[in-house]
This record gives structure tokens, sequence and C-alpha cells, in this order.
């Protein structure tokens, strides 16, 4: 039997890329953490949830009851910047550990599996006016950076030492349906309190390449039916190309909440946080990606998707 794996399948990111992978006919698993209601996961295209850790045991295991994946999308892994700065050794256990752990499975268990890997333009830095290829220096700022370029040596490891077929992704700013965090989350939050005025951080000049997320999962399905050369790890970023500043973001948001509310920002930066952070997506255009989804759109799509998730939420 041949199957489809995705870690972290229940995140954010791993639910849309199983809805993106839906269409085909073999079983798409998922693995991660927590309880996840089968017709739940079923609804989002997973065959079926495992509530395991990203070890050997637990994937020799779905080894013998699902069969040799064709592709392994990895998505696990630390996903919250300000929390690395918290609890640092969290974040480098859950990014590199598990990435190291399903590579070194896979050398030995599934010598022709492609493995998706996603890691972040965190691993860029600062210093960027202009969009940024896949071929600049890594740079990043904080422990989630630092750890997700850490997986990237480790792929780089098992694809040039045992000739493994590793992808890397680097996304840029994804938003969409379910997030739970980052700018957008916030602001709308911020929004629901009713509140005329609303104060974000930083300077509202930050320029940012916001993808959503249903184009990033698109993007993953072209990489993972890309052609590898054996020996390397290629690596690609996944954003729009387009600068969007914070400023103009927010107002978007607000524009699409309809509600008479005044911005403003406090000149206090996150630690962390560059100034520009937007992809030359060059590479990705080879692939045939083209962003389908407009940052207008994506966002009254977001807000829409946010009132319904509160109304539920006091329903329950």
């Amino acid at each position: 039997m041949s199957s489809v794996w995705i870690t972290g399948a229940r995140g954010f990111i791993g639910r849309h890329l199983a809805r993106e992978l839906a269409t085909t006919e073999m079983p798409i698993i998922g693995l991660g953490h927590g309880n996840w209601p089968a017709e739940e996961a079923r609804s989002w295209g997973v065959t079926g949830w495992h509530n395991v850790e990203v070890d050997h045991s637990s994937l020799d295991q779905l080894l013998q009851s699902w069969g040799q994946p064709v592709t392994v999308f990895h998505l696990a892994g630390g996903s919250v910047v300000g929390r690395s700065f918290e609890q640092p050794f969290e974040d480098l256990r859950r990014t590199v550990d598990a990435a190291a752990a399903l590579l070194d499975w896979g050398r030995a268990r599934c010598t022709q599996t492609k493995f998706v890997v996603v890691s972040s333009a965190a691993v860029y830095g600062p210093g960027h006016s202009i969009p940024i290829q896949e071929s600049c220096l890594t740079n990043p700022t904080s422990p989630y950076g630092f750890h997700k370029a850490a997986m990237e040596v480790v792929c780089r490891s098992f694809a040039s030492s045992f000739g493994m077929k590793i992808s890397v992704v680097r996304p840029f700013s994804v938003y969409g349906p379910w997030l739970e965090k980052q700018l957008i989350w916030d602001l709308c939050s911020k929004l629901f309190t009713g509140n005329r005025l609303v104060e974000l951080g930083g300077t509202g000049r930050e320029s940012r390449d916001w993808l959503n997320v249903r184009d990033l999962a698109r993007l993953l399905v072209l990489v993972a039916n890309e052609g590898l050369s054996e020996g390397r790890a290629e690596f690609t970023n996944a954003g729009t190309g387009c600068p969007t500043t914070v400023r103009d973001f927010a107002n978007m948001v607000i524009d699409a909440w309809q509600d008479d509310v005044s911005l403003r920002f406090s000149g206090v930066s996150r630690k962390g946080d560059p100034e520009c952070l937007v992809a030359d997506i060059s590479r990705a255009k080879q692939l045939g990606f083209v962003p389908e989804i407009t940052l207008d759109h994506g966002i009254r799509e977001y807000v829409a998707w946010f009132k319904r998730r509160v109304h539920s939420a006091r329903c329950e």
C-alpha cells in the first residue's frame, strides 16, 4: 500500500495541506500531538490520525500499518518565535531532534521516499531590502530561526551523505483560516473587544510577504512532485514576491472588519523581527507556482472565519 504522511497534520498548515492532497487516491496519514476525532480528521482529508511522537518506534508502527510512504511532509516542530525565547531547548528539541529522528528512520527504512521539510524564512534574518533568494546566506536572530537553520543543515547532511530525496521549503508570512497566532489573529482579537483604538508593536513600516495557506499547500504539492538530483537538498521560498507593510496589512484587516477603528504603533519592535522579509519566488515559479489568492480576498476570508469561530465559541 502506498501512502502520504504529514507530520504535524493537525496544525494550521498541515490540515490545509491534507485537504489539498485529498484528491489523490492514496491514504493521507497524519501524525503529531493531540486528540483529533476521526470524523473531523477525515473532513480535512486525513485517512488516519496518530497521536504519536516522531520517533523510530512510532514510525515503524505506521510503516507496518500503512506501508512505505511515497512522500513525507514534515511540518512538525517549533512554530512561535516568542516562545523560542522562553523555551529555547524545547523549541530545539521539537525542531531539530524531530527532523533528525525522521530522516534517520527514513535513511534505514524508506530509501525511495521523498521528504518535504517545512522550514521558515526566519533563517534569513535582518538586513534585506530586496526580495531574498534561496542562495542568500542565512543569518537568524531568534532561537526559532537558529533551530530552523540547524534543521536545514541536518537535511543537507542526510541528502549528501545518504542520497536521500529531500526538499526544504521556506514559507514567509503565512496566514489563513485556522491560524490562531501571529499578527492577523492578534489584531482580530483586539478588534473583537470593541475598542476604538488598536495599538500594535513596531513602527508599521516593517515589510512582509503574506502568503495564503492554500497557496502554500499547492506549492508544497508541486515541490513534492519535482524530480530531485541525488546528493543534494533543494530549497524553495514560499511567498508571493510582493511586499506589504504591516500598517497597510493592518488597515486591510480593519477595513474587512467593517468598524471605525484608529490604528497606532508603539514603535517598539519585537525581539527577533527583521525590518524587511520578502521572497524571491523565481524558483517556485519554475515549478509552475503562481499565487492565486489575493491579499484582500484572503484577509476578508480570514475575518469572516474569525467571526464565525467567535460566534461558535460563544454558543458552546
